[in-house]
């Protein structure tokens, strides 16, 4: 090879670096610790099907502290069961210093907060993860509409 060959070899290498290096920037990376989460596919068609997909979401951004389950670990209160979701925070509570009345409530905590590490699920993934766990505690989403941040304080958890 000869020297402007190899000089035009490493001048394509570094742009290709460079370019990947750009795109990983401004499209964001999906791995711990990087950029958003990508967003989902579609909106869903009421909040029993929002439900139904926030499942594997809660499983891939919430499981890892707050348990498969939902029953909470030692490192995560539950969000799953009878001690879930209580009016007040837990004295305990790091993070969690306001009351959760509603739906919204919750979603303001779990969108300021939540996951503390690693991706951030989009705005419809955390309202579907919020389905999946109203639903999980027994709150009646059939025949409901999906959920939105307009329509999240008309569902009452704690009057």
């Amino acid at each position: 090879m000869t020297k402007t060959e190899n000089v035009l070899m490493a001048t394509a290498r570094k742009t290709a670096l460079l370019l990947t290096v750009v795109a990983a920037t401004a499209f964001g990376c999906a791995h711990e610790g990087g950029g958003a989460a990508p967003a989902t596919a579609s909106a869903p068609a009421d909040a029993t099907a929002q439900a139904e997909a926030g499942g594997a979401l809660y499983g891939q951004f919430c499981a890892k502290c707050h348990g498969d389950g939902g029953q909470g670990t030692d490192q995560a209160p539950a969000v799953v069961g009878p001690n879930a979701l209580p009016l007040d925070p837990s004295p305990k509570a790091q993070l969690r210093k306001t009351q959760f009345h509603t739906a919204k409530d919750v979603f303001d905590f779990v969108g300021a907060n939540m996951p503390p590490k690693g991706p951030k699920p989009t705005l419809d993934q955390y309202l579907a993860i919020l389905a999946f766990d109203l639903k999980a505690n027994g709150v009646d989403l059939a025949g409901k509409p999906a959920l939105t941040p307009d329509n999240l304080s008309a569902i009452v958890i704690h009057p």
